[in-house]
């Protein structure tokens, strides 16, 4: 007979449930003195006592399920091996088998509660993405310096060649890969080497090309000793929304069709992001290919979601909204 499981996302020293609680059985705590959010030991309740999940079989669509009901974006990660410290008291489950669509972790099938031999070494985490992962642009190739203190950006903070999560028929999956654990770091710029490592740091905008520009570089990936670089828009994409010509949704501020560049609709982009920054505005949106609407509220989904949007940029009596993140 299936069964099924609740499910907690824990780590210890100091409970602090935080806005993303989704459930009087489901919460998220941090430990003291530990930054960020989204990542610890899952533990499940049974019978009134709080448990742990081997991690026999633990895999990324049982993290996912975990991170959806908890309010994130998604999994990043799964992690075994007591990556966030053994737990106490029961190991209750093990053969946790979601797909990744279920609603809930406890419409996942698993072993049987208490079915297990596993220890608390065995104690299954997860990582999950906080928000959505802010526009991501190209930099270039550049060269790095494989010795001690000499690297162009000093963390290796993540390496698919040693999960196997390479796609060698899409290698600029890899992008998107090293961008969420980027963003989920805080590192506003970030490169793909070897085919697979994943390099940041907190300095890589002054630090990423020390070494030089390079040429070993493929499909958007550094090969041995190069980095491809890439960076994180100051923006964040909200979308595409309606407008009334009588109850206007945001502000003009500037005007740029007269020098637009149709095959690098960016640069309209960019011109409204410098422009509302400038304003002190907190978003900005793009009307009619070349407009810069601003405002400071969520007034601009006032008449709704369009899909009249095209490159980043809406069409007639259509904006397409961005956040200013820095």
């Amino acid at each position: 007979m299936k069964q099924f499981l609740a499910v907690v996302l824990f780590l210890p020293v100091v409970f602090c449930a935080t806005k993303r609680e989704v459930g009087a059985d489901v919460r998220i705590v941090k430990p003291q003195g530990m930054p960020g959010k989204g990542f610890g030991r899952v533990e499940v309740k049974h019978a009134g006592q709080w448990g742990t999940i081997c991690d026999n079989n633990w895999d990324r669509n049982d993290a996912q399920v975990v991170c959806n009901e908890l309010g994130f974006v998604k999994a990043i990660q799964q992690t075994r091996n007591a990556m966030y410290g053994q737990g106490t008291g029961k190991v209750w489950l093990e053969n946790v088998q979601c797909k990744g669509n279920e609603l809930k972790l406890t419409d996942c099938p698993h072993g049987g509660w208490g079915e297990t031999g596993c220890s608390h070494a065995r104690d299954a985490g997860v990582k999950c993405l906080q928000e959505g992962v802010p526009q991501i642009l190209e930099v270039g190739c550049y060269r790095d310096v494989v010795a001690v203190g000499a690297r162009a950006l000093s963390d290796m903070y993540y390496n698919a060649r040693d999960t196997g999560e390479i796609d060698w028929f899409n290698i600029r999956s890899l992008v998107t890969l090293c961008a969420e654990h980027a963003h989920a770091r805080g590192y506003k710029y970030f490169g793909i080497q070897f085919f697979g490592e994943c390099w940041g740091s907190k300095t890589g905008h002054l630090d990423f090309d020390i070494h030089g520009k390079g040429t070993n570089c493929y499909e958007g990936v550094g090969a041995q000793s190069h980095n491809f670089v890439y960076r994180f828009a100051p923006w964040k994409d909200l979308g595409c929304w309606h407008d009334v010509g009588s109850d206007r949704a945001m502000t003009l501020l500037e005007n740029f069709r007269s020098s637009i560049d149709w095959f690098h609709l960016e640069v309209t982009v960019k011109k409204c992001y410098k422009a509302a920054r400038k304003a002190g505005k907190k978003y900005f949106g793009i009307q009619f290919y070349g407009e810069c609407w601003v405002g400071d509220g969520s007034s601009y989904q006032k008449h709704g979601y369009s899909t009249n949007c095209f490159k980043g940029v809406g069409r007639h009596w259509t904006n397409y909204v961005y956040q200013i993140l820095w």
